[in-house]
Formats: structure tokens, C-alpha cells, sequence
């Protein structure tokens, strides 16, 4: 089956063919004073460009809005450069095949050539969808255009009144030359033709071909094409003076910084072909430009520290700033400054510095592995551990945190903790036992000291262990103990933790007792003691409180008597006694009371006596004696009487009785009484002589002698036996 062919001169446009592919970025430049011919036009843009515009679907909107009159764009229907040649409208000038096409209707112009012919099985084709519309646009960026492919709905501009068909192409969709371009005599599949891709035709067997003449006689035999502002393509001579549209591939280098410094760097870019030479700008607080030639590289020095610096080096080309190759970065932020330790507690480290000169955004703290950041010269930092070695790193920084200065730094300790649980053990009259806990975190030894009230330091070592013997103490003595938890070998102190003893005191001396009958009273020495406690004890009792006094003595009254009472004293400092000291003594005795007979008989006789009134239990000494017959007997007795025997009857017997205690006798209780006597008479004859008369017969001397001899015998015997003297008259 044979095809319809198109040779040159003979084309069937379409308002658009579009092939999309990869390209670099481009920049566009419209020249629209003191017009120039296209080639003129071309030969400008390539001294100073790249060359005249090839037109995409991507960059087609972005020339058109541009544009304010007819403009030069990179093609011509003849295009041939550096001997080569090629079909028409194949090419842009740049070389890029033309794979896009936006012709406003009724243009290209050209002969046409029509032949039938069998076209070559290998020849590459595209086929286009026959051209129905292509309207001129009517919008903001277009005001005469509403439409198409691009612009799919163009309906006519005062440039051309109608262009949904035209005196060449009065129906697009079908016209007197393809009077039915979607299917007719000539097309009968209704298709739409196929055309080659720009190439010359073969034609097969020297088919013949037929010239149709341009009937509007608008065929440009040299033309060129361009742009109208709102982007359809039109006609028109080379040799016309017009705008023109050049392009430049956008140079796709980057500007690279090394050796970043707070107050230097170098920049380091890629060549860029056919430039006179290069602009340096450089962007902080104000503007650095400088031109440099053939150098690729550049020293900035006297830059200021942590601050952003935005880079551009500008291509220069025909007196033009060409796109740029760019970067920004941050130079180097100064060291803090005066970093100190403003306070240290067990937890917490106060840091404090100055800010360095230059900018400085934010600021960085490095600790044990952890690290905090702020805004402020200066930072708290807390949960650390108590006791423990610190290295702080400040480093000072920017807002994007892509560089930092270099380090300052300090190392301290956090403060000890404070021991717990203190506590005093083991006193004694010269030291005690001082212990505690270790606290948390680290500690490298205890401070121990211990004082008086009067501040005079009586202990001060440092230990490792958490307990200390504290010796060469006062008795006796009020003693304030510390200890601090130290760390940085000793250089650093924890809270220090207080406990308050005592040493006990020594013991008093010289206790003396001194008593009566139902009193004590008790006094002694001491060198030491703010205190006394007296106690009074009977019979391994106590007897009343513990009496604590503030002098060396202490009396008791309402005792009982012959009591032993012992008196223990101990010295007080605190809430710590001495060891007491101890001495006993008798109450004075009070003698028995209301001795007297109980019973007696001819051989034995029984007293019996009253106890003293408010005395302990006591013993007793009795005693019974008779002068007469020189008789004496004393026993002891515990009972209140007693019964002798072995007596002499009709004896007066005397008796006492007797308190005994602690070796001592109380005063005696007496009394004395007869045994029963047993009656003997005895007759005494007296003679009576006497040399005067009579005078033993008298009465008078009768009574005389006895009276005399009743006084004998009184004296005789007096009252020690029973006896009775009885005169018997004749």
C-alpha cells in the first residue's frame, strides 16, 4: 500500500508536537531595542550567550510573557551552519532537533511538492493529528489568546481575524486542497497523514512530483521564525530587524569553602568557558566584591567570627553578570571567654563566661557525656553526681549548628554529700566513739573535729573510714563534734553535720556521812560534773527519788534510827554520769523504852521492854546483875524480853536493856525486881552490959540497939536481898 509523502516545501503542522527529555536549567534574555537581523541577532548571542532561544513546552510561557514585540527565536526554514545541512525546520540553531512546533494558524508558508510514492520501510515517522484549531490566545500573560494546545482554544486576533480556518487553511479539518483531512479520496482512512521526521523522502522508482504555487504569495523563500508575545510562531525574513530572545545554559558549578576559619577562609569555584573574568561578592553586615582573573580560587581574611556569609561568584561575559555559582556559610565563632565556676553545689554546677567577640547565636555545654544547650553566657547544670570530678566544654555556635568554635573548658568537683545517721558511742571520762554513714556519691575522707563550748578545738583529723575514736578529751566537758564529707583530696567540703556529747565526768571524792537519830546528811568533792545524783538506799532498797543537786551535799531527814543508810553520789555532765561513789553509816540508836517485869519465880525472872518508836529492825543487848551476890550476866537478844535463870531467890536483880547496831549500844532501858524469896527466920540474942544503971532495961536503949542494928544490916544488905529485921519484946 503506498503513503503520502511530504518533500520539502510540502508539510501538514500540527499546533504542537512534544517530546520531553532532560536539559540543563536556562536562562532567557529578551533584547527588544535596535532590532536586529536574525543573523546578527545569532551571531550576539553567541558572543555573549549561549545562542537564540530554542522554544520547549517547559519554557515556552516563561519567553512568551516576556516578550513586547515580534522576537528572533533559534530557527529558520534553511538552517545550515559550519558546511552542514539539513531539511527544513529540523533544526534549532543550537543543534537540538525541533521536536516541538507552536505556529500560529496558517503559518509556515510554503510550496508545496505532493507525490504519491512508497516511502521507505526504515524511515523513522511520526504521525500528527491533523490540524483542527490552533487560536490565538486571549489572556492576562496573552490577551489576544484563549486556547491552544499549550493554548487549546485560540479564537482569532485582530492579527488574524480567524483563526479556526484561513484563506490557506479555510477548514482545517477539511479544505479544498485535503478537502477531508480526517478521511477522504486521498485519505481514506481517515487517520490524518504520516509524515516523515524532516528528513529528505525517498521516492521510489523516480516517482514524479507535482509544485502546488503559494496562492496568498506569502512563501518566504530564506525565512526565519518569530515569536509573538504571546508565544505563537510566525514567519518572517531573516533579513528583518526584530527583537530577539538569547539563551544561557545556567553554569551548574557550586562555590566551595575550605579552611574555614573565625576570620578567614578560602573559596575555591569551576572554571566557566568563554568569560572575561570573575565576580566575588560576599554578603555580611554589608558588601566584599572583588574581580579576580583566571583564578579559580580566593583568600577571604578580616572576615567577622560566627557570622553568615553568603558567596556568589558571577561569571562576567560581554560586561554581564552571568548566573552564579554560589554557597553561604557560617565562619567560625570565637572561643567563650573568662569561663569560670560561679557556685558548686552537691548536684548543680554554675558556669559562667563571657561572650566572645563576633556573633554568636547559641552556646553548647559538654559534660560526662551529656550535653545542654542556651542562648545566655552562662548555664546551670544539675543531676550530677555529689562528690564527683567535673570537665565542662563551652563551645560557642551558630543558628544552623553547622560549625562550632573550639572548646573552652574548666574542671571543678560537685560538693560532697552530707553524712547521715551521726552518732556518739562509748563515752568515758576522756573520749567516745563518733560514727556515721558515707554519703552519696564520692567522697575521699572525713574532716573529724571536736570543741568546747568555748570554742577551744580539742580534736581535728582527717580520716577515710566512718568512724573515729576521739580521745584526749576533758571529763566531764560538753563537747561539740563535726564532721564533713571532703572530696578533690580534701580541697572541697560537703555539709558539715553536728552532734553535741558529753565525756562522762570523773567520780567525787571524800564522801562523808554524818548522822543522828533520824538524819543524814551527806557531802564530797568534785573537780568536774555541772550536776549531782544522790541516792539513799536501806536494806538494798531505794529509798525515795533520785535526787539530782547542784552543790556537794545533800541532807535527809525523817530517817529511822540504828538504820544502816548508803548514800551513792555520781557526777552529771549532760545526759552522762560518773561512776558513783558509795558510803553507808548507821542512824544514831535510841535506847528501848518501858523495860519491866514480866514474870518471876523463886530461880528465874523474865523483863520485857518497848522498841524504839520509827527505827529500823535492830538487835538487842540485855543484861542482868546483882551486886550482892556479885552476879552479872548479859546476853543478846532480838525479841523485845528476855528470861534468866539460875537466880538467887529473894534477890533484887537489876536489868537493862540495850539498842545494838553496827557495833554501837543506845543508852539502856532499866528496871529491877525480886526474885521469890524463900523466908528464913534468924533470932539474934543481944547482950546488954553497961556501967550505968539500969540503962539496958530502959526502952530507950532497947530501941537504940535496934535501930542501930536495923542500920547494919541496912548497910549490910540494903535492898539487894528480901530481908526484914523485927524486934521481939518480951
Amino acid at each position: 500500500m503506498g503513503e503520502f509523502c511530504l518533500k520539502e516545501g510540502m508539510f501538514l503542522f500540527v499546533s504542537s508536537l512534544v517530546l520531553i527529555c532532560g536539559a540543563a536549567e536556562q536562562d532567557y534574555f529578551v533584547h527588544d531595542s535596535g532590532g536586529r537581523t536574525w543573523d546578527e541577532a545569532r551571531s550576539y548571542c553567541q558572543v555573549c550567550y549561549k545562542d537564540l532561544a530554542t522554544v520547549t513546552p517547559e519554557n515556552i510561557k516563561t519567553i512568551a510573557q516576556n516578550l513586547t514585540a515580534d522576537s528572533w527565536i533559534g530557527l529558520r526554514r534553511n538552517f545550515s551552519d559550519a558546511g552542514s545541512s539539513s531539511a527544513s525546520w529540523s533544526r534549532w540553531a543550537d543543534g537540538e532537533r525541533l521536536l516541538f512546533q507552536n505556529w500560529y494558524p496558517g503559518w509556515p508558508v510554503f510550496q508545496k511538492n505532493v507525490c504519491y510514492c512508497n516511502c521507505p520501510t526504515t524511515a523513522t515517522t511520526t504521525r500528527f493529528t491533523p490540524f483542527t484549531s490552533l487560536n490565538a490566545p486571549s489572556s492576562a500573560e496573552f490577551p489576544n489568546m484563549t486556547n491552544s494546545a499549550e493554548f487549546p482554544n485560540a479564537t482569532g486576533s485582530a492579527e488574524f481575524p480567524n483563526a479556526t480556518g484561513s484563506a490557506e487553511f479555510p477548514n482545517a479539518t477539511g479544505s479544498a486542497e485535503f478537502p477531508n483531512a480526517s478521511g477522504s479520496a486521498e485519505f481514506p482512512t481517515g487517520a490524518g497523514p504520516t509524515v516523515t521526521s524532516f528528513g529528505e523522502p525517498a521516492v521510489p522508482g523516480g516517482t514524479e512530483c507535482v509544485l502546488s504555487p503559494d496562492p496568498a504569495g506569502n512563501y518566504v523563500e530564506d525565512s526565519c521564525v518569530a515569536m509573538l508575545s504571546f508565544g505563537a510562531w510566525v514567519e518572517r525574513s531573516c533579513s528583518e530587524r526584530l527583537s530577539f530572545v538569547c539563551y544561557e545554559d545556567r553554569f551548574p558549578g557550586r562555590v566551595e569553602v575550605t579552611e574555614v576559619t573565625s576570620e578567614s577562609a578560602v573559596l575555591t569555584w569551576l572554571p566557566v568557558p568563554n568569560i572575561s573574568h570573575s565576580r566575588v561578592e560576599v554578603k555580611v553586615h554589608g558588601n566584599v566584591t572583588q574581580n579576580v582573573t583566571n583564578l579559580l580560587t580566593l583568600d577571604l581574611v578580616g572576615l567577622t567570627a560566627g557570622s553568615l556569609h553568603t558567596v556568589q561568584v558571577f561569571p562576567v561575559k560581554c560586561g554581564r553578570d552571568m548566573h552564579p555559582q554560589q554557597t553561604a556559610f557560617y565562619t567560625k565563632p570565637n572561643k567563650v571567654v573568662d569561663l569560670v565556676v560561679a557556685n558548686v553545689t552537691e548536684a548543680c554546677v554554675k558556669l559562667n563566661w563571657s561572650k566572645p567577640a563576633g556573633n554568636v547565636d547559641i552556646y553548647h555545654v559538654k559534660f560526662g557525656g551529656a550535653s545542654i544547650r542556651n542562648k545566655t553566657e552562662g548555664s546551670e547544670v544539675c543531676n550530677l553526681t555529689p562528690g564527683s570530678p567535673y570537665t565542662f566544654f563551652v563551645l560557642s555556635g551558630v543558628e544552623d549548628n553547622s560549625i562550632w568554635s573550639d572548646e573552652s573548658n574548666v574542671t571543678t568537683y560537685t560538693r560532697p554529700g552530707k553524712v547521715s545517721h551521726l552518732n556518739v558511742t562509748q563515752n568515758t571520762h576522756s573520749s567516745l566513739l563518733l560514727a556515721w554513714e558515707r554519703p552519696a556519691g564520692h567522697t575521699t575522707g572525713f574532716r573529724v573535729t571536736a570543741a568546747t563550748d568555748s570554742d577551744r578545738v580539742l580534736f581535728n583529723e582527717t580520716v577515710t573510714q566512718e568512724k573515729v575514736n576521739v580521745t584526749s578529751l576533758p571529763p566531764g566537758t560538753k563537747i561539740t563534734l563535726n564532721v564533713t564529707a571532703l572530696t578533690a583530696g580534701g580541697k572541697l567540703e560537703g555539709e558539715t553535720v553536728t552532734v553535741v556529747s558529753y565525756t562522762t565526768p570523773t567520780p567525787i571524792s571524800d564522801l562523808v556521812l554524818r548522822t543522828t537519830s533520824n538524819t543524814l546528811n551527806a557531802s564530797w568533792n568534785s573537780a568536774n560534773g555541772d550536776t549531782f545524783d544522790v541516792e539513799l538506799w536501806l536494806d538494798g532498797e531505794r529509798v525515795g527519788p533520785i535526787y539530782s543537786v547542784s552543790t556537794a551535799e545533800k541532807p535527809f531527814v525523817g530517817l529511822k534510827a540504828a538504820a544502816n543508810y548508803a548514800v551513792r553520789v555520781s557526777a552529771v555532765t549532760g545526759h552522762l554520769r560518773s561512776l558513783p561513789k558509795e558510803a553507808s553509816a548507821f542512824t544514831k540508836l535510841l535506847p528501848p523504852t518501858d523495860a519491866r517485869l514480866r514474870s518471876a519465880d523463886k530461880h528465874q525472872i523474865t523483863f520485857e521492854w518497848s522498841a524504839p518508836e520509827n527505827i529500823a529492825k535492830v538487835n538487842y543487848t540485855v543484861r542482868l546483875y546483882s551486886t550482892f551476890w556479885g552476879q552479872d550476866w548479859s546476853h543478846a537478844e532480838n525479841e523485845t524480853f528476855h528470861t534468866f535463870g539460875g537466880l538467887k531467890s529473894g534477890t533484887n536483880y537489876g536489868f537493862e536493856v540495850r539498842t545494838v547496831a553496827n557495833g554501837a549500844k543506845s543508852d539502856p532501858a532499866v528496871a529491877s525486881n525480886y526474885t521469890v524469896a524463900v523466908k528464913k527466920e534468924i533470932s539474934l540474942s543481944m547482950m546488954c552490959s553497961s556501967a550505968q544503971s539500969l540503962l539496958c532495961d530502959k526502952q530507950s536503949t532497947r530501941d537504940s540497939v535496934f535501930n542501930e542494928l536495923n542500920t547494919h544490916f541496912r548497910e549490910l544488905l540494903g535492898d539487894s536481898v528480901v530481908w526484914e529485921l523485927v524486934k521481939q519484946e518480951n
